[in-house]
């Protein structure tokens, strides 16, 4: 019994103290203090995890501000962040709150978390310029939108994708140049910041180099693996061209906690774009617990 704890309120909290950083399973409320709505985003965002959020105001300028800035897979604005509904508000978290690729349970994609995908064979030279059509066309179609699928009265709720703060893609000496001209196509439409990392001694170095420069948010990092494998917590996630990685490689990510998207870079943009964004969930209610007849949306 003596580990049983009361329903509390935990008030005074500082954003440097062990129930502010740490999930407990238990009725306990810690209360942080804040200046204002930016302080605010701030202490949230410095938590290592990042799986619901909510905010309650009637402000559109403080939900737009909240909305871009906060770090978390569901956000809610005027109702409770529980009880999330399959399909209506897809549920999956970022940073430690997200597993592998952090694609959502009850969304679009998850079906693809439980499923191999292989590419029809294609004419040699071809790949780069079908791929590069796929990522466009499902670009405008797919992942630049915000969709609200469910079309609830009197609630919103938007699924979005997002690009990722950054990306680290290491390239291997035995990687296939259009897999490697895919990687950087997929990541540019995406608009995910790429830092390639390669070796002084890939064959492939002179074509990337040449590649990379016409290509916006794409730069080169010439370093060996254990340079790379040091500095791998600087990147929200890693991309590679095959699982044919060192057991160093996979001993650091796993103390990190990152996600590795290692599978054969695809031409299907509907499939290959996932692995350089995330997924994000907004439910908002128009009204603040109150009744929205007579209200305009």
């Amino acid at each position: 019994k003596r580990y049983i704890l009361k329903p509390c309120v935990k008030w005074g909290v500082k954003p440097e103290s062990y129930t502010f950083k740490n999930e407990l399973f238990a009725p306990l409320l810690s209360v942080v203090c804040i200046e204002d709505l930016e302080q605010g985003i701030q202490y949230a965002n410095s938590s290592e995890y990042g799986l619901t959020a909510g905010l309650q105001s009637l402000n559109e300028e403080e939900q737009a501000i909240w909305k871009d800035r906060i770090e978390a897979g569901n956000l809610y604005i005027n109702r409770g962040i529980t009880g999330a509904i399959v399909r209506r508000q897809p549920f999956g978290g970022m940073k430690r709150s997200a597993f592998g690729g952090g694609i959502k349970a009850g969304g679009p994609n998850y079906v693809s978390c439980f499923v191999e995908f292989n590419e029809k064979s294609v004419p040699s030279g071809n790949r780069v310029e079908l791929a590069r059509e796929s990522y466009r066309r499902t670009w405008e179609d797919e992942f630049s939108q915000a969709k609200d699928v469910s079309n609830i009265y009197g609630e919103e709720n938007r699924f979005r994708y997002l690009p990722l703060k950054n990306m680290a893609f290491r390239v291997q000496e035995e990687d296939h140049l259009e897999d490697v001209m895919l990687v950087l196509l997929a990541s540019s439409m995406a608009k995910t910041p790429l830092v390639i990392s390669i070796s002084e001694a890939n064959s492939l170095l002179s074509d990337i180099k040449k590649t990379a420069t016409s290509l916006p948010g794409v730069t080169v990092k010439i370093q060996d693996e254990a340079d790379f494998i040091e500095e791998m917590d600087k990147y929200e996630r890693v991309r590679t061209c095959s699982p044919n990685l060192s057991d160093a490689f996979y001993r650091k990510a796993a103390v990190l906690g990152k996600y590795i998207a290692n599978v054969k870079p695809l031409i299907e943009g509907r499939l290959e774009l996932l692995h350089y964004l995330k997924e994000q969930s907004i439910t908002y209610e128009y009204h603040r617990y109150g009744s929205i007849f007579g209200e305009e949306k």
